[in-house]
């Protein structure tokens, strides 16, 4: 998926139906077998200059059963993608990343 990125070419799912991706999208969250190897990517600009803008990943399976829900999610959002949210939702204005 990187070098894809980086040589900005498409992935080879990147132009599936909506209906598609949606019960893809759904195995994920349940964890599948078939679906372990997918992630949501947020169809943006393969080619941007900007390089995390060429289809960021959005949600990944993580089979580690969460300290709080458990075993309940197999599908995460990645943390690039949790943060603003987050961030706009606490009405935070200010972020110093170390």
């Amino acid at each position: 998926m990187q070098a894809e990125r980086m040589e900005r070419k498409e992935s080879t799912n990147r132009n599936q139906s909506v209906e598609w991706n949606l019960s893809w999208f759904e195995k994920l969250l349940l964890g599948e077998v078939t679906a372990r190897g997918f992630c949501l990517r947020a169809k943006i600009d393969m080619n941007s200059v900007n390089g995390t803008m060429r289809d960021p990943v959005l949600y990944r399976y993580n089979a580690t059963p969460h300290h709080r829900t458990g075993t309940k999610y197999k599908a995460y959002p990645t943390y690039d993608f949790v943060c603003p949210i987050l961030d706009a939702i606490e009405v935070d204005t200010l972020s110093l990343c170390l």
